[in-house]
């Protein structure tokens, strides 16, 4: 805990705007895009955050590629059960040609959620870009539906996606669910605010994100609010200088302000 606090106090002495509370922009946040971003070791508090944006009777198709081959899904169908979940389908392979075919993604036409475990967020990557799988996903998110993840569930929701690295970020391709976004995860627990710097200074357009343990951004639509019991720190280039800004429990902050 104290190697946590002093990074925060290190970052604090940057450039950091403190946080504010919006009220809610006005936009129909029941057909606006939902995420549910996760930054890793989430406790059981945070799966009934994103049980409030899904509904208990949501169809949920859990995507556990990431933790590898060998996983039971009785198992996860359980796990899932016990946070709330009625209706639960698991979707797994490692094979693209597998993901490309019509009968894999059938689950996500009808799902009304998404939840992508934790693991390697390459492994997701290798698995369903480029396939039908991720035109469906974004199909869903057009039809009003929901999509989290967590850890390795995070980083995947950026196009620009952090596949690992220690300060020099490995740069990867990952989904485009938040547009103009770097993700970063395992945040201050893991320090790891040099190697989202480095990634936001590669593409000076993004704005990276980096979620700590226990904590989350849920967005809705054109804004986010954050859940959890650490920070969330957003990570800009402005006028070629490193802006920093420091978020925690309960702040919202509309996305088309930042």
């Amino acid at each position: 805990m104290g190697k946590v606090l002093s990074v925060l106090l290190m970052v604090l002495t940057l450039i950091v705007s403190p946080a504010f509370n919006s009220t809610a922009s006005g936009q129909d946040v029941k057909s606006a895009p939902k995420l549910f971003i996760g930054g890793g070791a989430l406790p059981d508090s945070m799966f009934k955050e994103f049980l409030k944006l899904t509904g208990p009777v949501a169809k949920l198709v859990v995507i556990p590629t990431a933790s590898g081959d060998e996983m039971d899904v009785e198992e996860i169908q359980d796990n899932w059960h016990s946070r709330g979940f009625l209706n639960i389908t698991v979707l797994h392979t490692n094979d693209r040609e597998v993901a490309s075919t019509t009968e894999f993604s059938e689950p996500l036409r009808t799902a009304t959620a998404v939840w992508f475990s934790g693991g390697s967020q390459n492994k997701i990557a290798d698995a369903y870009i480029g396939t039908p799988v991720e035109t469906e996903l974004y199909q869903l998110l057009q039809r009003g539906g929901v999509i989290g993840g967590s850890s390795a569930g995070a980083a995947i929701q950026s196009r620009v996606m952090i596949g690992g690295g220690g300060n020099e970020p490995k740069i990867s391709t990952g989904l485009e669910l938040l547009p103009g976004a770097i993700i970063d995860q395992h945040f201050l627990k893991r320090n790891r605010i040099s190697r989202l710097i480095a990634a936001v200074r590669i593409h000076p357009e993004l704005i990276g994100y980096g979620i700590d343990e226990g904590t989350a951004i849920v967005v809705c639509g054109n804004e986010y609010k954050i859940v959890g019991n650490s920070y969330v720190l957003r990570v800009e280039v402005i006028e070629g200088e490193i802006k920093i800004d420091a978020f925690e429990d309960g702040d919202i902050i509309p996305l088309a302000e930042l």
